[in-house]
């Protein structure tokens, strides 16, 4: 990038790339800072048109090369971005949301490309197409007095069409980062997707607070109660279910999408 560039760059803006910078090797913080401003002024972000949006030093084989080999540690980006949006956030309690996303594939050769459900039942597309389903983890703040936004975090390639993959992932998803959140009052939102007992239970044991919606045909259940001393019969494996009139109702007014 030219000087002129340079200069109609906020310079708060400049100064989170630079904090952001100082976590990788030096010889990276060129690519890295090209592809960063790039990904910012394109719609979508991919790497092709991060390219294209500015005159890079090098070919673009490079960028993907750095991206898929490059000796640098993206949990020490992550941590490092971390920081920066925890010194700069000023509510008192920190909500994450944790999601998927399906990205369309034409080749069977792409990783993880398989065929996935269309749950959004968009008109333009089949029920069921072929895509990468990434699961995201992103960090909801305020921006202005109406308006939130969802900065994301980590992404993960599910590695399976099942429902356990999907799990599995926001679970790693959770466990890289929970150690930066620990003493602080968390809320992870989530869909009626990901509302299971394994992540529950893994979210509550970093002392996380979780708010969902369940879906009807699944049931959250208490634990089962002890078994008796010569009781005959297989234990219990569920306790008592939970009903509407075990949880204390509120309701909440929010601004969202702005309305």
């Amino acid at each position: 990038m030219n000087a002129k560039r340079w200069a109609n760059i906020p310079r708060e803006l400049l100064n989170w790339i630079t904090f952001l910078a100082q976590n990788l090797p030096a010889r990276s913080v060129c690519t890295f800072i090209e592809l960063l401003i790039g990904a910012m002024l394109t719609p979508a972000g991919f790497v092709t048109e991060a390219y294209l949006m500015l005159d890079m030093r090098n070919h673009w084989t490079s960028y993907y090369k750095w991206l898929q080999k490059g000796k640098w540690s993206w949990l020490a980006l992550v941590n490092q971005f971390l920081r920066l949006a925890l010194s700069l956030h000023g509510e008192e309690v920190i909500h994450l949301a944790i999601d998927d996303t399906l990205t369309l594939r034409a080749s069977k050769k792409a990783p993880a490309s398989q065929i996935h459900h269309q749950h959004g039942n968009k008109t333009n597309l089949a029920k069921f197409v072929r895509g990468q389903c990434f699961v995201s983890l992103e960090m909801v703040v305020k921006r202005g007095s109406r308006q939130f936004v969802a900065i994301p975090l980590l992404n993960r390639l599910s590695p399976s069409a099942g429902n356990t993959g999907k799990l599995r992932a926001a679970q790693v998803l959770i466990r890289a980062i929970y150690q930066r959140f620990l003493g602080k009052p968390v809320r992870v939102l989530m869909d009626c997707w990901y509302m299971r007992q394994s992540l529950i239970e893994t979210l509550c044991g970093y002392g996380f607070a979780v708010i969902g919606q369940v879906r009807i045909d699944t049931r959250l259940c208490d634990s089962p109660p002890p078994r008796k001393p010569g009781q005959r019969g297989r234990p219990r494996k569920y306790g008592d279910p939970y009903t509407p009139a075990h949880l204390k109702r509120t309701e909440v007014t929010l601004w969202l999408h702005g309305r």
